[in-house]
């Protein structure tokens, strides 16, 4: 399935910023990835990865909030970021995706509730202190399991 033809109705972005790519850099994140990353996400980094994008940046409808998936060259380049002495337990143990253009981090992991796609304050990057937003990237931006969640402090 193409998940950006088919983005949840609560989600509003700009499909001229989204254009395929990356491969090399998408390459990169399999290979460095903590984790192992779920066909889904691989499949729709394909699609916004192109040269030149950072990644969609959703408006939730009505809720002044965003969601903005990371391509995969801005997922490496935050990845460098985060690269911190003081979060490397939590870097050696989830892949983070993107972010709501504020405080909090999405990544997937395995927290209390098991694998899947989880937010976090980007002040306190623990597993401790993460929610679950939903069980695959599909169900969180076609199904939109958990936008509620990833958008709420």
């Amino acid at each position: 399935m193409n998940i950006m033809e088919n983005i949840n109705k609560k989600l509003v972005f700009d499909q001229d910023e989204i254009c395929a790519g990356g491969e090399q850099d998408i390459e990169e994140i399999a290979r460095i990835s903590p984790v192992p990353l779920p066909k889904d996400y691989m499949d729709l980094l394909k699609q916004i990865s192109g040269e030149g994008s950072y990644g969609p940046e959703f408006e939730v409808e009505e809720e002044g909030v965003s969601i903005w998936i990371w391509s995969a060259k801005m997922a490496l380049e935050k990845l460098q970021e985060f690269d911190q002495p003081f979060h490397q337990t939590f870097i050696r143990n989830v892949w983070m995706f993107g972010n709501d253009l504020g405080d909090l981090v999405y990544f997937f992991g395995t927290g209390n509730d098991g694998f899947g796609l989880y937010r976090v304050s980007a002040g306190c990057l623990s597993m401790e202190s993460a929610e679950k937003i939903s069980d695959t990237i599909t169900d969180f931006l076609v199904n939109g399991v958990g936008i509620d969640i990833a958008t709420s402090l």
